[in-house]
């Protein structure tokens, strides 16, 4: 298992609750230092359209924010969300292969459609609203790839249109990979099948997950490409000394109260009431409770075939440290006595 951090880049983490974050470029390093002598792999920074609520005006420039990582750090794995409806395609390829210079390879994208207007419109029946969302997302994938590749690209599609574009000599060109991507429906799950490297999952629980991987293999091997690189997800990480101080911070932050549920499957199956409390569905896998719990469950996810787990934490500091310190090292002390 692979481990990434979510690197806020507003003020707006936790949805409902102040998440006491400090948003700077300082913090931003301090923390990618941390996280490369912990054992973290990879950082995550996602858009700052994800953000819709309090504090939302309140942003790091994100294309500064990933640049500045990529300086500060040696080993750490950049992946940066963009969004086909809102971000170009043409700016989006350009920086990617800035930032990979600047880190030496260490950068990749991510490709990701789920937008709540969509997802609206979707819900709603707006059938034309929705192929319009799909024909823009083959597009960007498109012109992603036309930018990368060697020579001037030019592209004249429905949503973009491109004019002899050449950032780079053609011996320095080269496709920034893995291209990492999400997306939910039938439809966007086939295109991702076709046309990229790694598939990343908004928060499920194990069956869910382990369902997705599956069908996403199946799809992966009938357009006839090489099996995923990786399947990644997101999950927000609660982990304290006992399971009752754990729910406490979950009731927190939720406004739920956990008392109302009877048993852990219980919990799982009504965990949607909790899903707009931190982005992506991260509390859906239930990483909340003892150290001991919390591995537990994620050698579950391994076993679905989860590969990277992109992880939410808050503050942010202190509970990376306290995942690294006494999660990261059960989970293989535990993977290597099942053997």
């Amino acid at each position: 298992m692979k481990y990434a951090y979510w690197q806020p880049v507003t003020n707006s983490w936790l949805r409902h609750v102040e998440d006491e974050a400090s948003l700077s470029l300082l913090c931003v390093k301090e923390t990618a230092h941390m996280a490369e002598r912990n054992g973290f792999d990879a950082v995550f920074l996602p858009d700052t359209y994800l953000y819709q609520g309090k504090n939302a005006d309140q942003k790091l420039d994100f294309w500064e924010t990933a640049s500045a990582v990529a300086e500060a750090t040696n080993k750490l794995h950049i992946m940066a969300a963009v969004r086909p409806s809102i971000d170009q395609p043409v700016e989006a390829a350009k920086q990617a292969m800035t930032i990979d210079q600047i880190s030496n390879s260490r950068f990749s994208l991510a490709v990701v459609s789920f937008l709540r207007e969509e997802e609206q419109k979707r819900e709603a029946g707006d059938i034309a609203g929705t192929e319009e969302f799909y024909l823009q997302t083959e597009e960007f994938f498109e012109v992603l790839r036309g930018v990368w590749a060697a020579g001037s690209y030019t592209y004249d599609g429905l949503y973009y249109q491109v004019q002899h574009i050449d950032y780079l000599p053609a011996a320095n060109k080269k496709e920034i990979s893995p291209l990492y991507a999400g997306g939910e429906s039938d439809y966007l799950r086939q295109t991702i099948a076709e046309t990229c490297d790694a598939y990343v999952m908004k928060g499920g629980t194990v069956q869910e997950t382990a369902s997705m991987v599956a069908d996403m293999q199946i799809r992966r091997e009938a357009a006839g490409k090489q099996p995923f690189t990786e399947f990644g997800m997101t999950a927000y990480v609660i982990c304290r000394e006992t399971e009752e101080e754990a729910y406490q911070e979950w009731e927190r932050i939720t406004g739920v109260d956990y008392e109302a549920y009877v048993t852990e499957e219980e919990l799982a199956q009504k965990s949607i009431i909790s899903d707009d409390a931190v982005a992506a569905r991260g509390l859906r896998p239930n990483l909340v409770g003892t150290p001991m719990q919390i591995a537990q469950r994620i050698l579950a996810y391994e076993h679905a075939g989860v590969s990277l787990l992109l992880l939410q934490f808050s503050p942010q500091l202190r509970e990376m440290e306290r995942f690294a310190n006494d999660v990261i090292p059960l989970v293989e002390e535990m993977r290597e006595n099942s053997i």
